[in-house]
């Protein structure tokens, strides 16, 4: 008995009334309010029992490795949902190859922002990241050359692909996957039917199970940050550091909203960025409220087709597209800053080539987007893993991450506006017209949400 540690069972004991206290609270506080409240709780816990939080790391640990797990599926269901809704071979080749372009175009202009930024700020840097008592040097031999993990891009063996979370592959076969289903459908749909039913039922559970293990994260930042204090990052600048991280994203997300996206409505739409973004300011508002992009769909899709001009063949493609396609807030600038903030913290060696290869991940990464509550978490997994970074950096800035979700979706939605009117312009479908109207009349949704 005399080889317990009382002082880590003790901590455990802790740990575990404070799971029944926000058990009780998350039907009454809003989840932002509680993950923030365990942030806080966590710290405290973490000071208290410093150097005795053995017994809680596993908790912590469980809820990676599950949120892990859903990553590939979540990944291969998106791409192949959001591919195969386009219901011919002319709307794929049309509309649907152009506003794929255009969406992820948008994304890689996030991207590159991001990482300027990121690299500017320094952010991460002086916060000597330490996970869970792990050695930084632990993740230094993950680095890899770009031309490496250029050649590992390409599918071998999916299922050897998948169990050894080897993400850009999934994708490609994903992507060969979900258009050579439009090409069967557009001659014989009735044979490929069930493959599109499974593949809707199968995302349904998906995203059910990603609610759920979304619905754990207060848990699992208690368990994580109280770890990392214990193991004595509260010495570390830390909590400086994540305010830095939240500030800047912030800073990205109103530079691509605003100017990035002035400057492409400009150019490719031909139309007056003022008067375009106040057109769709009560779709920006509700974005920024709700936090969810496939909420605010038909918001934005009125908008575009009442206010902007753009025909509804177009809206009512592209603008779905960008709920699970690009998503510069959540696929671009978030996972992109996330993995700077963890190589400066990690003290990495990063050159030009690791970088490059950041961009060229997170792009493709983008591609498998969901526009559920969790997406930002999924695509930062997704990119992290690739890159061998630790997946407990996500869990750490999740309290940031809630107050940051406000700015990520308001920019997910305005990429998909922005993108649809390009694409409508493309195609011929825009009326300037009705663009030049006022648009002072409320619609119906805007009333209603009003």
């Amino acid at each position: 008995m005399s080889g317990i540690d009382w002082l880590s069972v003790a901590a455990l004991v802790v740990v575990l009334a404070l799971f029944v206290g926000i058990y009780y609270l998350k039907n009454k506080v809003d989840f932002t309010i509680l993950t923030l409240g365990t942030l806080v709780a966590g710290v405290i816990v973490g000071a208290i029992f410093s150097g005795h939080t053995t017994w809680i790391t596993p908790i912590g640990k469980i809820y990676v490795s599950v949120l892990n797990a859903l990553v590939t599926p979540l990944i291969i269901v998106a791409i192949i949902s959001s591919i195969t809704s386009l219901s011919n071979t002319a709307q794929l080749k049309g509309i649907g190859l152009r506003s794929i372009i255009t969406l992820l175009s948008t994304t890689l202009l996030s991207i590159i922002l991001a990482l300027g930024l990121g690299l500017t700020f320094g952010i991460g840097r002086n916060s000597y990241l330490s996970l869970d008592g792990i050695d930084a040097s632990t993740f230094q031999a993950k680095v890899t050359s770009f031309s490496e993990v250029l050649i590992g891009f390409f599918p071998r063996n999916v299922i050897s692909d998948i169990s050894e979370e080897n993400t850009i592959p999934v994708i490609l076969f994903a992507l060969l996957i979900a258009v050579s289903y439009v090409l069967v459908a557009n001659k014989t749909p009735e044979k490929v039917k069930p493959f599109k039913d499974f593949i809707e039922a199968f995302k349904e559970i998906i995203f059910k199970a990603l609610d759920f293990i979304i619905g754990l994260t207060p848990y699992a930042v208690l368990s994580l940050i109280a770890t990392s204090i214990g193991n004595g990052l509260s010495k570390s600048g830390i909590i400086w550091s994540l305010l830095v991280l939240l500030l800047v994203s912030f800073i990205a997300f109103i530079i691509d909203i605003w100017f990035i996206n002035g400057v492409l409505i400009s150019v490719f739409a031909k139309l007056n960025p003022v008067k375009f973004f106040k057109k769709i300011i009560p779709a920006q508002v509700i974005a920024f409220s709700t936090q969810s992009s496939a909420g605010t769909l038909p918001v934005a899709t009125e908008i575009l087709t009442d206010k902007i001009g753009v025909d509804g063949s177009v809206a009512n493609v592209t603008t779905p597209l960008g709920t699970t396609i690009g998503m510069p807030g959540c696929a671009g600038i978030w996972p992109v800053l996330l993995a700077v903030y963890g190589i400066n913290g990690l003290q990495l060696h990063y050159g030009l080539g690791n970088y490059l290869l950041l961009i060229v991940v997170a792009l493709f990464v983008s591609l498998g987007t969901a526009g559920v509550p969790g997406t930002a978490t999924i695509t930062t997994a997704s990119v992290l893993t690739v890159l061998g970074l630790p997946l407990e950096i996500i869990v750490l800035t999740i309290p940031i991450s809630a107050l940051a979700d406000t700015g990520r979706t308001a920019t997910n939605i305005t990429g998909a506006i922005v993108s649809a009117t390009i694409v409508g312009r493309q195609e011929n479908k825009l009326d300037d017209t009705i663009f030049e109207q006022s648009g002072t009349v409320q619609s119906s949704k805007e009333a209603a949400t009003a």
